[in-house]
């Protein structure tokens, strides 16, 4: 952030939780982590059947897309509730929100009220993961953090597996709406046991919420424009003209200026740190879903894959990638965690550039399996390193803060390639075979740019971020 908003008192800021306390917030954290995933994945399945029975084929894109967008809007937001009240009260409310949406979904008779509910299901969305974040980096010891970032990963491998097969049984078997509305009856099924856990966290002292307008007000222009490039990214291809294009490329420019004031100072230029930290995080991310958003719909259109066999691909993406954080939170030695990071984003721009073969229907699409695979395995090396790095870059006063970072830099990633995806799809989709592969190939070219950005990382010697990182690694000595 260029500025900090907030100058909060925490008693009981330092105060770490006890072995029983943690326990029960770690399987709290995997158990709401994998209802999130499972509605991931649940929905990856069931869009393109959603598209066709709503028939709402050009707001493909915006259904998929518009979740992210909104919550741009409260992730912001909800850093600053973190830091300057209550973590465990925004974390209930982005749950309710949440449930609130997926419920509008399913009961949407059609695909413009079906958007609608995912815009508040993202609302909600934003309130959920930042809280979880900002308690694990400051009450969970350095040295412990690491390996429940890598549970939060592996929190993705059994919905993944069992999420496509359940939702391509209720699609087949049931309806579409099913899939949408079993989530927040789990949510409810679960809120006794979340409310006797959230009461045992330390509590902090209320401090002002001081420049929460400085944070409103460009996360709501940000979640706007992004909206923005979403309606845009749904234009029938006939209908695609000069200021259509234009549109484009002004909706695309506001965005980032819109949400500058909301990431660390010099994230567009990589500067040394934390910066080039988010940053990473938001091409990394952004680039593996906003391909992996449109693989379904490949796998069905080109291949004549149905829903079941087409959500096996979202499965296969997930265990890779837990399987690369399990890797990475095991590797202690300094020499090969400088590396790592490298060598996953590496993996990741490999395992993208095969699939663009599997976009033309003479190739097999087991290449969208074994590029995915090596894409996952690269994703999962990056992702949960680059949180570990950034909250050790982060004093504890702050962490709601650089919580709110790394989520807005993943849903800004997110969202912006699932919309410049749907806008390439769009403009190519007279020639379907083509479109599928500029589509994935447009993300190919981004991830590029992750091998120059994953370089910066580490802070400038002598610089506060650097003492930090030093007093992080410390603090795991003296508990080692």
């Amino acid at each position: 952030m260029e500025k900090e908003h907030t100058k909060t008192p925490r008693s009981l800021a330092n105060a770490y939780l006890s072995p029983v306390v943690e326990r029960l917030f770690t399987w709290l954290t995997v158990g709401c982590v994998s209802l999130i995933a499972f509605e991931a994945v649940a929905v990856g399945t069931a869009m393109p059947t959603v598209a066709d029975k709503l028939d709402g084929q050009n707001l493909y894109a915006l259904a998929m897309g518009i979740p992210l967008a909104a919550q741009l809007v409260t992730t912001a937001l909800a850093g600053l509730w973190c830091d300057a009240r209550s973590s465990q009260a925004c974390l209930l409310v982005g749950l309710g929100v949440l449930s609130a949406g997926l419920t509008v979904c399913t009961a949407a008779p059609t695909m413009e009220l079906f958007v609608v509910g995912r815009t508040v299901q993202g609302l909600g969305g934003g309130m959920c993961i930042v809280p979880l974040y900002s308690i694990l980096g400051s009450h969970v010891r350095p040295d412990r953090q690491g390996r429940i970032f890598a549970m939060i990963s592996g929190a993705w491998i059994l919905p993944s597996m069992v999420g496509p097969v359940v939702a391509g049984w209720m699609v087949e078997s049931l309806n579409w709406r099913a899939v949408f509305g079993c989530v927040p009856v789990l949510f409810l099924l679960g809120l006794p046991l979340l409310l006797v856990v959230l009461k045992r966290l330390p509590k902090t002292d209320p401090g002002p919420l001081v420049g929460w307008t400085g944070i409103m007000i460009p996360s709501v222009l940000t979640g706007a424009s992004i909206a923005g490039l979403q309606i845009l990214s749904g234009t029938p291809p006939e209908k695609f003209t000069g200021a259509v294009y234009a549109a484009v490329v002004l909706t695309g420019v506001l965005t980032f200026v819109f949400i500058r004031p909301l990431l660390p100072r010099g994230t567009y230029v990589a500067r040394r740190g934390l910066a080039s930290t988010i940053l990473m995080r938001g091409l990394s991310s952004g680039t593996l879903l906003g391909t992996e958003a449109f693989l379904p719909l490949l796998l069905q259109k080109i291949h004549g894959w149905r829903p079941t066999e087409a959500g096996f691909i979202l499965t296969v993406g997930s265990i890779t990638w837990a399987l690369g954080s399990w890797i990475q939170g095991r590797i202690s030695s300094p020499d090969l965690r400088r590396n790592i990071a490298s060598l996953g984003t590496t993996f990741q721009l490999c395992g993208i550039l095969v699939v663009v073969p599997a976009s033309f229907y003479r190739f097999s699409p087991w290449l969208v399996v074994a590029g995915w695979s090596l894409a996952g395995l690269g994703m999962g090396l990056v992702f949960s390193a680059m949180a570990v790095h950034a909250l050790a870059m982060t004093p504890k006063r702050r962490q709601g803060t650089t919580s709110s970072a790394i989520q807005l830099a993943d849903t800004l990633g997110f969202s912006f390639c699932v919309a410049v995806v749907g806008l390439v799809y769009a403009i190519v989709m007279p020639a379907q075979e083509w479109a599928f592969a500029a589509s994935v190939g447009t993300m190919a070219l981004l991830s590029a740019v992750s091998l120059i950005v994953v370089r910066r990382t580490v802070p400038h010697p002598g610089s506060e971020e650097e003492a930090q990182l030093q007093s992080s690694a410390r603090a795991i000595e003296s508990v080692v």
